[in-house]
């Protein structure tokens, strides 16, 4: 869903923003690239996390089940696929979640204030937060948010946001004018296509980088 080159991932630190209990920097280290996730859920027990992932997971399957045919399955043959991509990704998560005392790859902090120093961080992503709940965040949250992810961010570096449509498959209203309010910031903001398919339609990602 974030169109990531090889390339780019070696350039240095990744951040994964609202990464919830995915398997995104558990797969990305153990793969040599140095990524950590910050998400409010870390303050949680090894046991309260699987608890939670699970539940997630079970409600996820649920809805799903309710609604397949309001799905694009191109990039999941079927709901059975789904599911267990799923759970192979919670387990590959609590792997490393259980070393985390050791290795602190995971970090306790939510936006709009991210608990690292200025320029940290070669590539900031953010999974099926932000725009996605786009009912309960006003636009200013929005904006206070990117912009503490473009702190975080080194010169030269990139942010990528996905989805850019809420839970009805509405396209973030305010997207234009958030853009060009970015855009006067030493940002350079941008849509690009994602190939991955699951919503019909959120076909895009957001790409900021910093100049």
């Amino acid at each position: 869903m974030f169109l990531l080159e090889d390339d780019f991932l070696k350039k240095g630190k990744i951040l994964d923003v609202a990464a919830g209990a995915s398997s995104f920097v558990a797969e990305a280290n153990e793969r040599g690239y140095d990524a950590v996730a910050v998400d409010p859920l870390y303050d949680l027990t090894v046991e309260q996390m699987t608890l939670h992932g699970q539940k997630e997971m079970k409600e996820a399957t649920k809805k799903l089940a309710k609604n397949i045919s309001s799905f694009s399955w191109d990039s999941y043959k079927d709901l059975e696929e789904h599911d267990t991509i799923r759970e192979d990704s919670l387990k590959l998560f609590l792997d490393h979640y259980k070393e985390n005392s050791i290795k602190k790859r995971f970090i306790t902090g939510t936006l709009p204030n991210l608990p690292f120093e200025d320029e940290t961080f070669s590539l900031v992503l953010c999974n099926h937060f932000l725009f996605l709940y786009q009912k309960q965040f006003d636009l200013e949250f929005h904006l206070q948010a990117i912009r503490e992810m473009i702190r975080v961010t080194k010169k030269g570096g990139m942010i990528r946001i996905y989805p850019l449509v809420g839970f009805k498959n509405e396209r973030y209203p305010y997207l234009e004018e958030l853009a060009e309010t970015l855009n006067d910031e030493n940002t350079v903001v941008k849509t690009a296509d994602t190939t991955f398919r699951f919503v019909p339609a959120a076909t895009e990602l957001l790409t900021i980088n910093k100049l």
